[in-house]
């Protein structure tokens, strides 16, 4: 299943399609150490070539790679619920924050409920009308 990275610090929202066929998933954390290249791709300020650039006239690329015990589905665990279970193990083998988005946030607008939705969070916090959960 896909499940990406945001410049080496978290592990977004998996893709649900591989976790509701029923499968063996075989879980992989990569972390890149970026002391001799930053393999990071910011495709907002570099284009394809000039990354291909960076990696190919970087020092070297190191990553650390976990092969982590096959995953299945539990009784009673929807797909949605097992990405989750695989996504947070992946990320507390990488040392890694789990973040509940997927990578289109950043070149999507955000929604008008959702923001309105952590406002009124705030709100509550700040005016002392309840608390946020």
């Amino acid at each position: 299943p896909e499940g990406t990275c945001i410049n080496n610090t978290s592990v977004m929202m998996f893709k649900k399609g591989s976790f509701e066929i029923g499968g063996t998933i075989h879980p992989v954390a990569i972390k890149y150490n970026p002391q001799f290249g930053d393999a990071f791709w910011n495709s907002s300020k570099y284009n394809m070539v000039s990354y291909l650039l960076r990696m190919m006239t970087s020092w070297a690329i190191v990553c650390d790679v976990w092969y982590m015990p096959p995953m299945t589905r539990e009784e009673g665990e929807d797909a949605v619920q097992f990405a989750n279970r695989v996504k947070s193990a992946i990320a507390i083998q990488g040392g890694l924050t789990e973040l509940p988005w997927d990578g289109g946030l950043k070149r999507a607008k955000v929604k008008d409920t959702l923001k309105e939705e952590q406002q009124k969070n705030y709100s509550k916090m700040i005016v002392g009308n309840g608390s946020v959960s």
